[in-house]
């Protein structure tokens, strides 16, 4: 086996060919001289014996070229084939026919690196493929769970309420419910921790929770307590939901509430500046069994407007990195019209969050809620 370089092999052969050209000039030197010496007396002139001279070099050097011409030919035909596999992978055929190189040099090794090359892109393809399928799979699942999950938030708002979520994924951990008996509006506004599908089958247990017991007609702290305690056994990846629990007489306008660690309501008074509802500083749902929770109540005037959200409003960001803030909302919540419906007001707040982000990527589920006694 012939374990010299390609280099060197190639450089000893061309050392050969130029030593071969020396030898082969100096022996037809010498006979053409040795053949002018024994024949001094002819008659033939000096200069047809410097032709013939001349024409053995040409013939010599003409055999020597067509050889070393050939050598080198069969070295780099390789090449020439691994450049001809290279421009087909280049097109997109990576099962190109590469050359049989028998070698144990740089040419071998090249073989061998194209065939690696052509066999690790093919498994690529293979698993980018699989993968793709996978994605796709994931992505009709995905969709179909987030229609599920937006089928389980009620739509048929009543006159006085009107409600968005738009999660910042798939699937996110937002809610809103509310329920009407009678001249009683039952309703709450909640965000999981973390976003995705864990937020959201935690989101989907709180939603059922709330439904079932605004049926029971409990203390707000008793239900918001019932909620906490399922939350926290079901709860297995230490996640909770902050939650804002409200039970208005649409008759009376009085509202008791009970905040679990959610952001607090804006009101909108029929006259005066609006402020954030004062609340009691509850734990979130979820995290501990059996946390005392504390309801609260107030008494609305007629024409009082309540504007719940999540914290995907106020933490919304723009390009630098500011938040939207509970000023900014604030601010939106001083130019509302009193006159507008709920779903007006709804979108209103909605634009104005999309606004300031100007096509930021949204980092958080954002629920916006308005409510008019």
């Amino acid at each position: 086996m012939n374990n010299r370089s390609f280099a060197n092999r190639l450089t000893w052969r061309i050392i050969g060919i130029v030593s071969g050209i020396f030898i082969i000039s100096f022996i037809v030197v010498g006979v053409a001289m040795q053949y002018i010496s024994t024949n001094e007396e002819t008659t033939a002139a000096p200069w047809r014996q410097i032709l013939d001279l001349i024409l053995m070099l040409i013939v010599g050097l003409t055999v020597l070229f067509f050889l070393c011409r050939r050598m080198i030919r069969r070295m780099a035909r390789p090449i020439t084939e691994l450049s001809v596999s290279a421009m087909n992978m280049a097109n997109g055929n990576f099962k190109a026919k590469l050359p049989q190189i028998d070698s144990k040099d740089e040419m071998r090794r090249l073989h061998d690196s194209f065939l690696y090359l052509e066999n690790s892109i093919t498994d690529y393809i293979g698993q980018l493929k699989e993968t793709k399928s996978d994605n796709e799979r994931m992505e009709s699942e995905l969709n179909v769970a987030r229609t599920i999950q937006m089928g389980m938030l009620s739509t048929d708002f009543p006159p006085q309420l009107h409600a968005l979520v738009k999660p910042a994924k798939e699937v996110g951990g937002d809610l809103y419910d509310f329920i009407r008996k009678g001249d009683v509006l039952h309703f709450a506004v909640g965000d999981v921790s973390g976003k995705g599908v864990p937020a959201s089958l935690v989101m989907s247990i709180t939603r059922a929770m709330l439904h079932f017991v605004a049926t029971l007609d409990l203390k707000l702290n008793e239900s918001v307590s019932r909620i906490n305690n399922s939350v926290a056994d079901s709860n297995s990846n230490d996640m909770f939901v902050t939650l804002f629990v409200g039970r208005i007489d649409l008759k009376t306008g009085h509202m008791d509430y009970c905040n679990a660690g959610h952001n607090p309501l804006v009101v909108i008074p029929p006259n005066g500046e609006p402020y954030f509802l004062s609340v009691k500083s509850n734990l979130a749902a979820g995290l501990f069994e059996d946390f005392p929770y504390e309801a609260e109540s107030i008494d609305l005037e007629p024409g009082t407007r309540l504007v719940a959200y999540t914290d995907g409003v106020t933490e919304a960001e723009n390009d630098a990195l500011e938040l939207f803030g509970e000023e900014r909302l604030m601010e939106v919540a001083k130019q509302l019209d009193a006159d507008s419906d709920e779903k007006a007001v709804v979108e209103q707040v909605y634009r104005s969050v999309n606004a300031f982000a100007a096509g930021h990527p949204q980092n958080d589920d954002i629920t916006i809620m308005s409510i008019k006694v």
